[in-house]
């Protein structure tokens, strides 16, 4: 019996090291990120050529790539190591999916990005099936997806009721919307169909002019106590990610996917296009059998337009999903 339980707590012992000894080498790959080097640069490269038209692209596990320049449309990029959106220029990074093992960042939580980035899902070459993620997605496979757009405030409510055929509306609060801002009135019908979508052509305070009249009413009254104010969401954000527009009549759209052990730190991020029309998993963002994601969110996010569903939350908790339109 001693032997047993001595062999026992031995095993216990051994397993107890375990993990030290990995948190001691993880820490020291983490100390020493590689020097960042830039997509355009030749000397990036294994083959000293910059990515062309069609190309598979691979960023290996010890590259840290500077996107500094909007690249021909892609076939496919695979990240081991990390691509960065260089903060000094708008970009467009176009290609057919996007398959994360190491990491994916445009901004940082304590910098959020301020120039314009956007990510389109191409399917020019169909039903490719990545790692059984499917296809036109960015899917994480123990990757990390650190999205960090500059717009905070989301959404605010009507001050008073704005009447069919007008051509302004009053709100409670537009503070940092701007003129050209794609906006969106929730119906106060039993018809969903009377949301309504709308360019900001002036703002003055509160006070927005529209780019053109409303269609119906829109509530904005508190009765009886029950606030029945009409809320108004804010479409537009700097990071884009979409489907091209041929998903506009397939829906069948892009998709974002986290397996077990990635992460997702997503906030002020615009997606349209998404979501794979009667595709079961193919949401627009998708947290896939994640377990405790403690720390982990969706916030300030704008998702429209997609084709199935907005945000999953399957077999995964302690995520933060939080003022998003």
């Amino acid at each position: 019996g001693v032997d047993v339980m001595s062999r026992k707590s031995r095993s216990v012992l051994l397993f107890s090291l375990v993990p030290a000894v990995l948190l001691g080498s993880l820490s020291a790959v983490q100390a020493a990120e590689p020097k960042a080097t830039k997509w355009s640069s030749p000397s990036t490269w294994p083959n000293k050529k910059v990515p062309a038209a069609g190309d598979k692209v691979v960023i290996a596990n010890d590259k840290n790539v500077i996107l500094d320049v909007s690249p021909p449309a892609l076939n496919g990029l695979t990240i081991n190591g990390k691509l960065t959106f260089a903060e000094n220029a708008d970009l467009e990074l176009t290609t057919e999916w996007v398959m994360i093992h190491g990491e994916l960042a445009i901004g940082t939580e304590a910098k959020p990005h301020t120039r314009k980035a956007t990510i389109t899902l191409t399917d020019n070459v169909k039903e490719e099936e990545m790692m059984g993620m499917g296809d036109r997605g960015i899917m994480l496979a123990g990757g990390t997806l650190n999205l960090h757009g500059d717009r905070t405030h989301t959404w605010t409510k009507l001050a008073k009721t704005a009447e069919a055929g007008s051509t302004s509306i009053e709100v409670l609060n537009a503070a940092g919307w701007r003129v050209g801002d794609e906006i969106v009135l929730a119906s106060t019908d039993y018809d969903p169909r009377q949301a309504e979508r709308r360019t900001i052509a002036a703002i003055n305070g509160n006070a927005i002019t529209l780019d053109k009249k409303l269609d119906y009413m829109h509530f904005g009254k508190i009765t009886f106590d029950v606030d029945q104010r009409g809320e108004v969401g804010l479409l537009t954000r700097n990071i884009k990610i979409q489907a091209s527009e041929d998903a506009a009549q397939t829906y069948f759209g892009g998709h974002i996917m986290a397996m077990v052990t990635s992460k997702m730190f997503i906030e002020g991020v615009e997606v349209s296009r998404m979501g794979q029309h009667m595709e079961l998993a193919r949401y627009p963002f998708h947290w896939h059998l994640a377990g405790d994601v403690k720390g982990q969110y969706i916030r300030n996010t704008a998702i429209h337009d997609t084709f199935n569903r907005c945000v999953t939350v399957h077999g995964t908790h302690n995520l933060r999903v939080e003022n998003n339109v």
